[in-house]
C-alpha cells in the first residue's frame, strides 16, 4: 500500500502537489543535552526613519530535555554572557537567560511548573553593577509574572504542533480545529509549515507562526529610544501611558520525533506609544527586534577514558 501511495503521488505530480505528512511528538527515550546560544538585537527608528541599534544581548546556556510518562522536563544552566550596548544589563526578559539555573515541567504545550526563576532573577539583579534607580525598577514584584509568561510563551510556540501535519502548508485551520491556537495574550494570524532544512547536521522540520502580541516591558525600548540620543531630549518628558504592539514572525526548526529544537528566530516590528503627562500629547515610534536561539547537541567524546 505504501508503494502504491508513492506511485499514485508520482503519477499525479503534474496535476497537484502531493506533500508528505510529518508526525510531531515530544516523548524522549533518554535525556538530550544541548548547548544554546541566545542573541537579541534591539533597535529603534529615529526621526529620519533610520534604524539605530542600541543593545545587542548574547548569552550561552546549557539545556537538558527529558520526559517521564506524559510529563516533559527542561533544565537550563547559565554559562556566560557577552551582551553589549546601552541596555545590556537592563532588559528583563533577556536577563532571565542569565539566571543561574531554571527548571520547567509541562504537559504537551501547557507549562505547569517553573522553578528557580524568581530567586535567581532577584539574585542576579542585586549582583549586577547598575544605578539604584534601575535596580529598584528591575526588582518590581510585578515583573515575576511577565518573566514566567515569557518562559511559557516560548514553550507554547515551540510545542504548538502535535500529531500529523503536511510538510508544506498553511495549517492554521487545522490547528484551530485541534484547539491549539486558544491563547489569551496573543493573536495568531497564521501558522505555515515549511519543510525541512539541515541545521547542526540534523534534518529539522520548520514552521513559522505569524502573530500579534503586546510588549511586557515597553519601558525599556522607550528608555533606549529617548536616552541614547536617538531622538531629541524633549521626548524624555513622554514617560507615561507606555505600551507597544508587535507584529511578530516566529520561526521554529525542530526534530519532529522528540521535539528537540534546532533553531528559533523571532522578528518583531513594534509600534510604541508614550504620553507627556504635562501636555497630554501622545508620541509614537517604531522598533525592530530580532531574537535568535541556536541549539547544538552535546556529543560525548568517545576517546575520553
Amino acid at each position: 500500500m505504501k508503494n502504491l501511495k508513492w506511485l499514485l503521488c508520482g503519477i499525479s505530480f503534474l496535476f497537484f502537489a502531493c506533500d508528505s505528512e510529518i508526525n510531531v511528538s515530544y516523548n524522549l527515550p533518554k535525556p538530550v543535552k544541548q548547548n544554546l546560544y541566545v542573541e537579541g538585537y534591539f533597535a529603534t527608528i529615529d526621526l529620519k526613519g533610520e534604524e539605530r541599534i542600541g543593545t545587542i544581548t548574547a548569552t550561552y546556556v546549557e539545556l537538558e530535555h527529558s520526559s517521564s510518562g506524559d510529563t516533559l522536563k527542561m533544565n537550563r544552566k547559565y554559562e556566560i554572557d557577552k551582551s553589549r550596548g546601552y541596555l545590556k544589563n537592563y532588559m528583563p526578559s533577556e536577563l532571565a537567560w542569565r539566571v543561574d539555573s531554571l527548571s520547567l515541567k509541562a504537559f504537551d504545550r501547557e507549562v505547569f511548573e517553573i522553578d528557580g526563576l524568581k530567586a535567581g532573577y532577584d539574585s542576579l539583579v542585586h549582583s549586577l553593577p547598575m544605578p539604584e534607580k534601575w535596580r529598584t525598577q528591575l526588582l518590581n514584584p510585578e515583573y515575576e509574572k511577565h518573566l514566567i509568561r515569557a518562559e511559557k510563551h516560548r514553550w507554547e510556540m515551540t510545542h504548538l504542533l502535535k500529531g500529523s501535519y503536511p510538510e508544506k502548508a498553511n495549517i492554521t485551520e487545522q490547528l484551530k480545529k485541534e484547539n491549539r491556537l486558544n491563547f489569551a495574550l496573543i493573536s495568531i494570524d497564521s501558522v505555515v509549515t515549511e519543510g525541512f532544512q539541515n541545521l547542526d547536521k540534523r534534518k529539522c522540520f520548520t514552521y513559522t507562526v505569524h502573530l500579534t502580541e503586546t510588549e511586557s516591558f515597553p519601558y525599556y525600548i522607550w528608555e533606549q529610544h529617548v536616552n541614547s540620543n536617538i531622538v531629541p531630549k524633549e521626548f524624555q518628558k513622554y514617560y507615561q501611558g507606555l505600551k507597544a504592539e508587535y507584529k511578530t514572525r516566529y520561526q521554529i526548526a525542530m526534530e519532529p520525533q522528540g521535539g528537540i529544537l534546532c533553531q528559533e528566530r523571532e522578528v518583531r516590528e513594534g509600534l510604541h506609544t508614550m504620553v507627556n503627562p504635562e501636555s497630554g500629547d501622545t508620541a509614537t515610534f517604531k522598533s525592530n527586534i530580532t531574537l535568535e536561539r541556536l541549539y547544538t547537541k552535546q556529543v560525548a567524546d568517545e576517546n575520553l577514558p
